[in-house]
């Protein structure tokens, strides 16, 4: 592929991979040339033999060597997160801190107003608490890739906010009634994902009737509609089986729709010019990425914090005060620090690169 630094070999140059095959020919052909008459069928039976024979021989020796192996693999990996989190440190402490904001707000929000909340029957309130929880483990999720080096993995998982802020913008919206459809289609679809499994050892009747007896129970009352993938959005999009583009539009978050379909990309086999992922943005040749890369955390950082803001926000603006919304105000700030200061750390670090890089070349120019 152009871009390469190393020079292609002719395709039908001798490989070590096709050591055990010239061999194998070899030993047909000297049977040829002795006289012997070899069937096809024996033929395959001696390349099956010899492949049982080599590959127990090869796997010995690879778990042998396993044990070295995955010790400078995991060497390397650490390396390379030291020199990550070097390069990202502002950033990483930035989005953790905004983690820890999200969490410890949403932590009191619902130890102080669940007693009132179940009391009332609130059902914007389980639904919004359990979002939210939902997007700080995504969150996390995210902050542990971007530290790992893996940015585009990092941008797929922040699909998932996405879609919970799609979510969590209706049930402020629409309120009580399709809350508890919301909640209610949860315990008919945990019913339909085992329905048609076999008992596993140390699960009992008694659960699985107590999950089907709520998964009819909210039929009855809603309609076999909760069967459908987001069937307990069917009365508000006035569709049959809504799509997620149904409920985009229905949340006025068609603004984030371009980026989220972008961010898909990389969960599915569609083939993807190399140039179209964000951990070989820095690349100055095409290189089949396979592993980390401390390039393009830029996005993925700022669309992170962005997203857990909005549904923290969400969540606490189901019970609004002066109180709350100083401390909303005061992590939307620092959410509004974060494109900048990537992007401030990507242009500086990239460039101090290039000047270490070019000194080199020069030097060795000299010498």
């Amino acid at each position: 592929m152009n871009g390469r630094a190393q020079a292609q070999k002719p395709y039908d140059a001798p490989w070590a991979m096709d050591e055990i095959q010239r061999g194998f020919e070899r030993i047909i052909q000297d049977a040829e040339k002795s006289g012997h008459v070899l069937t096809a069928k024996k033929i395959e039976r001696i390349a099956e033999k010899t492949v049982r024979s080599a590959g127990r021989s090869v796997y010995r020796t690879l778990m042998e060597n396993a044990p070295k192996m995955l010790l400078e693999r995991r060497k390397d990996g650490l390396g390379f997160e030291r020199r990550n989190i070097r390069r990202w440190r502002k950033a990483f402490d930035l989005i953790e801190t905004i983690w820890v904001s999200c969490e410890e707000l949403g932590r009191a929000f619902n130890e102080h107003y669940r007693p009132e909340a179940v009391e009332e029957q609130d059902y914007v309130f389980e639904a919004m608490t359990h979002l939210h929880a939902k997007a700080l483990l995504v969150t996390s999720e995210i902050i542990c890739l971007l530290k790992g080096g893996f940015a585009d993995g990092a941008l797929t998982r922040w699909r998932t906010l996405y879609e919970v802020n799609v979510v969590a913008a209706l049930m402020v919206q629409e309120g009580q009634e399709l809350a508890l459809r919301y909640l209610a289609h949860s315990r008919v679809q945990a019913w339909n994902d085992v329905k048609d499994d076999v008992l596993e050892a140390g699960e009992s009747e008694e659960d699985r009737d107590y999950l089907r007896g709520q998964a009819e129970y909210a039929i009855a009352r809603f309609g076999t509609e909760l069967n459908k993938r987001n069937g307990w959005a069917c009365g508000i999009t006035g569709k049959k089986s809504p799509t997620f583009d149904n409920l985009i539009e229905l949340s006025g978050r068609s603004d984030g729709r371009s980026l989220y379909k972008h961010a898909s990309l990389h969960i599915h086999s569609n083939h993807r010019g190399l140039d179209e992922l964000l951990g070989v943005c820095e690349s100055k040749s095409s290189v089949l990425l396979v592993g980390q890369s401390n390039s393009g955390m830029v996005m993925p950082l700022t669309m992170a914090v962005y997203s857990i803001v909005e549904t923290t926000t969400m969540l606490i603006l189901t019970k609004p005060n002066l109180d709350r919304g100083v401390l909303l105000n005061s992590i939307l700030r620092m959410a509004g620090r974060m494109n900048r200061l990537a992007g401030g750390i990507e242009r500086r670090t990239f460039e101090a690169a290039k000047k270490r890089e070019n000194g080199k070349s020069d030097d060795l120019a000299a010498n």
